[in-house]
């Protein structure tokens, strides 16, 4: 291989390690904010982890149950219901599918 091939493919993986950085500290910083009730900028932060350029099943799941979780707390039932039940049929395997069928259920 040539230098600059070289070159190319470390920069190529050490942007993809940031990015997965950057994805894993905007989740936790997304709980954060919401526990502390600060729901607009959860929604932010969701939306900072979902722009990563990978994300597995899991990690959508569980972006998606937070997020239906912060619109339930603003009020926003119809939205949350929305998202719960996306996670009921499309990650009905997942701990965040199982979770959001209770969620329905106890209505």
């Amino acid at each position: 291989m040539k230098l600059p091939t070289i070159a190319l493919l470390l920069v190529t993986l050490l942007l993809g390690a940031c990015s997965s950085l950057i994805q894993t500290a905007s989740i936790s910083e997304a709980y954060k904010h919401y526990d502390l009730q600060q729901y607009d900028r959860t929604l932010e932060l969701i939306s900072q982890a979902e722009n990563a350029e990978t994300m597995s099943a899991e990690t959508k799941a569980e972006l998606t149950y937070l997020k239906a979780m912060t619109y339930e707390e603003m009020g926003e039932i119809e939205t949350a219901n929305t998202l719960y039940e996306y996670l009921a049929k499309e990650h009905s395997n997942s701990q965040y599918g199982y979770l959001a069928v209770k969620k329905l259920n106890g209505r």
